[in-house]
C-alpha cells in the first residue's frame, strides 16, 4: 500500500478523532453561553437530516434505505436525537472533558461485554486486559468531581454520560453485527431525527431567530456537518485504508483533545488524580482496540 495513501488515512482518523472531541467542548461553551441542550439538538438534526435525507430517498425511503424500519428506529434511538439530548443534557451539568473520557472509554467496554455475553464472541485476552484499566481509569476521572460545591450536578452529567455509553456501545455492536453501510446508518439515524423539528418549534418557537446568529451558524456547521458527517466519513475511509484494529487506535486520542482544548476554551484543568485516569483510559482503549490471537477485533 502507498505510503502516501497511509499517511493520508491516518490524518482523517486523526481529524475525526479531533472533531469528536471538539464537539465536547464547543457544546458546553455554548451551553455555558446563550443556547440550550433543546437549541443545540435542532441545530444538529436540522442540518445532518436535511443534508442526508437524499441519500435515505435515494436508497429507498420505503424501506429505510435498505436498512428496514425496525432497525432503523433502534439504531436512531442508540445513536440519534435520544442519544444525542443525553449528550447535551450532561454536558449542561459536567465538565467536556468528563463527557469525552467517560464516552469514549466505557464504550469499548460495553460493546465488549455485548459481544461477549450476547453473541457468544469472547474477546482476546489482550481485550480483557485493557477493560480494568479503562474502568479504573474513569473512576479517577469522575471520582474528584463528586465533592465540592457542584458535585450532585457533576455525578448527574456522568451519570448521563454513561448511559450514553452504553446507548454508543449498542449501536456500535448491532451496526457491525447487522453489517450497516455507515453512509447510509448515518443518513437514516439524523433523517429519523428530524421528527423532534416540530416538536421543538412547537414548544420553543423561533428562539434560535433571537440567538447570535454567528454562534448559530458555527453550531449548524460544527454539529450538523462536523461532527454528524465528516467525522463518520473520515473515520470510515481510515477504516477501509488502515482496517478496523488499526484505525480505531485514534479513538484513544479523542480524550486527550477534548481535555487539551477545554483547558483555554473553557478553563476547565484536569487535577492530577484525573491525569492519571485520563491515561488509563487511552492505555486501556488502545489495549482494548488491538487484535487478539485469534484475529478478533
Amino acid at each position: 500500500m502507498p505510503r502516501a495513501r497511509v499517511a493520508l488515512a491516518l490524518g482523517a482518523g486523526v481529524t475525526a478523532a479531533l472533531l469528536y472531541a471538539g464537539q465536547f467542548v464547543v457544546t458546553r461553551w455554548s451551553l455555558l453561553g446563550t443556547l440550550t441542550p433543546w437549541d443545540l439538538a435542532a441545530l444538529r438534526f436540522g442540518v445532518a437530516g436535511l443534508l442526508l435525507l437524499p441519500i435515505v430517498v435515494r436508497h429507498g425511503l420505503g424501506h429505510a434505505a435498505g436498512i428496514g424500519w425496525g432497525r432503523a428506529v433502534i439504531l436512531a434511538i442508540a445513536a440519534g436525537a435520544p442519544y444525542t439530548l443525553i449528550l447535551y443534557a450532561g454536558l449542561a451539568l459536567a465538565p467536556a472533558g468528563h463527557g469525552a473520557v467517560i464516552i469514549t472509554g466505557a464504550t469499548p467496554v460495553v460493546s465488549t461485554l455485548l459481544v461477549w455475553f450476547w453473541l457468544g464472541d469472547r474477546p482476546s485476552a489482550t481485550r480483557l486486559c485493557g477493560l480494568p484499566l479503562i474502568v479504573a481509569g474513569l473512576s479517577l476521572v469522575s471520582w474528584p468531581g463528586l465533592h465540592g460545591e457542584h458535585a450532585a450536578a457533576t455525578w448527574l452529567g456522568d451519570l448521563l454520560f454513561a448511559v450514553d455509553a452504553v446507548l454508543w456501545g449498542l449501536f456500535t455492536v448491532l451496526a457491525r453485527h447487522w453489517r450497516v453501510d455507515p453512509l447510509r446508518g448515518t443518513a437514516v439515524v439524523w433523517v429519523l431525527a428530524l421528527v423532534y423539528l416540530p416538536i421543538y418549534f412547537f414548544a420553543f418557537g423561533g428562539r434560535l431567530l433571537a440567538a447570535p446568529r454567528t454562534e448559530v451558524l458555527f453550531q449548524g456547521l460544527y454539529q450538523g456537518v462536523g461532527v454528524a458527517i465528516a467525522a463518520l466519513a473520515l473515520y470510515a475511509w481510515a477504516i477501509r485504508v488502515l482496517g478496523a484494529s488499526a484505525a480505531s487506535l485514534v479513538m484513544p486520542l479523542v480524550p486527550i483533545f477534548s481535555v487539551f482544548l477545554a483547558v483555554p476554551v473553557l478553563g476547565e484543568i484536569p487535577t492530577a488524580v484525573q491525569g492519571v485516569g485520563i491515561l488509563a483510559v487511552s492505555v486501556g482503549m488502545v489495549l482494548a482496540a488491538r487484535v487478539g490471537a485469534r484475529g478478533r477485533s
